[in-house]
């Protein structure tokens, strides 16, 4: 009868042990690239969350720290993030537009139903800024939510091509005062069709800046 006992509470021991190990643990779990970057997280972002950069973009490219995903999505992103409290409610509306946008158009790439190199990544992805910053409202904020955008971000890096941004400018109206407030603090110059800059942004740039609109 003993030895019965012990053979069924052995036999129970293993079965248990057994069943056990065929369950994965949290922690241990790979997750598959595909899995990951097909999740609702990079499907459609969430707004005010920087997390799509790391886990989709940089999850699929591999760009490493100087990449486009985590050099100046997550970075800029994070940068925003942290100067939320600085702007006014419209400010602070602009920010989340803004990076709900910039995230949105990175999707196709995040889930692979576009496919290119971390180069062509980043000139994709700076090829988007101008049109997300001026349509999430960018010119109908304050001067000083002004201020706390060109103070967070660089603008020499995030918009390569000034003439991109002028087009978009030009294209959604009402942005001659904050293209003049660009120039009179120095954010941007002003280039004539000879191409040479003008120094003085007073009267001249108010003139030149309303002529193309």
């Amino acid at each position: 009868m003993a030895n019965n006992m012990r053979t069924l509470l052995f036999c129970f021991l293993a079965i248990f042990a057994l069943g056990t190990a065929a369950v994965p643990h949290g922690p241990s779990r790979v997750i598959p690239r595909s899995t990951l970057t097909n999740s609702t997280m990079c499907t459609n972002p969430a707004p005010n969350s920087c997390s799509f950069y790391p886990y989709c973009l940089e999850g699929r490219y591999h760009c490493g720290s100087e990449g486009y995903p985590i050099g100046y999505g997550l970075h800029y992103c994070n940068a925003f993030t942290a100067a939320k409290s600085q702007l006014s409610p419209e400010g602070q509306a602009w920010v989340t537009k803004t990076m709900l946008c910039l995230q949105r158009a990175l999707v196709p790439y995040a889930t692979g139903q576009k496919s290119t190199s971390c180069d062509g990544l980043r000139e994709y992805a700076f090829g988007t800024h101008p049109d997300c910053y001026v349509n999430s409202g960018v010119c109908s904020l304050s001067f000083s939510d002004w201020k706390v955008i060109v103070d967070t971000v660089s603008f020499t890096e995030l918009f390569s091509s000034w003439e991109a941004l002028k087009a978009t400018m030009q294209t959604a109206g009402g942005c001659t005062e904050f293209y003049t407030w660009l120039i009179q603090n120095k954010v941007v110059g002003v280039v004539e069709d000879t191409g040479e800059a003008i120094e003085d942004a007073g009267e001249a740039a108010w003139d030149w800046v309303t002529s193309w609109f």
